[in-house]
């Protein structure tokens, strides 16, 4: 029974580690171009995917907490989703490049048609403690808009 316990802790301890493992950011363009990947394969299945948490600088997640925590379950400052710039999404004709602005920042440009609108959202990525961690987002499209500005919303 020990060894069971054991077997159990060690398989739960290893699949925290995975999971953990599954949103660290080696390189900014391979992550958001996998979350682009999921988010196609989605549409293409009919189904849903939510791109991870937990990829956040100090200073964006500390915003994303405030706008879910002024929404009390409602919708808050946030109501579309940023990696598509909608609520919904068909996504067509993407292109993902990046841009090294330093040892310490990237940013990851997507292009894109979603519903044959066309679409560039800028990510601004910082290294902060080894870890690369999502700073910003920016909409270049029609209207533009910047993550950081959108969850300053008065409650």
């Amino acid at each position: 029974m020990r060894r069971v316990f054991s077997a159990l802790a060690a398989f739960s301890f290893s699949s925290l580690l995975l999971l953990s493992a599954a949103t660290r950011i080696d390189d900014p363009k391979t992550f958001v171009t996998e979350v682009y990947r999921r988010l196609v394969a989605a549409q293409s299945t009919h189904s849903s995917y939510t791109p991870p948490d937990g990829i956040y600088t100090p200073r964006l997640e500390k915003l994303l907490r405030d706008d879910k925590r002024k929404a009390k379950g409602e919708v808050g400052c946030l109501d579309f989703v940023f990696w598509i710039n909608a609520q919904d999404w068909t996504i067509t004709h993407l292109s993902i490049t990046s841009a090294d602005e330093g040892q310490e920042r990237k940013t990851v440009i997507t292009k894109f048609l979603n519903g044959g609108e066309p679409q560039e959202i800028h990510f601004d990525f910082r290294r902060n403690a080894g870890r690369w961690l999502l700073d910003d987002v920016h909409s270049l499209s029609a209207p533009p808009w910047t993550l950081s500005e959108i969850l300053k919303c008065a409650p």
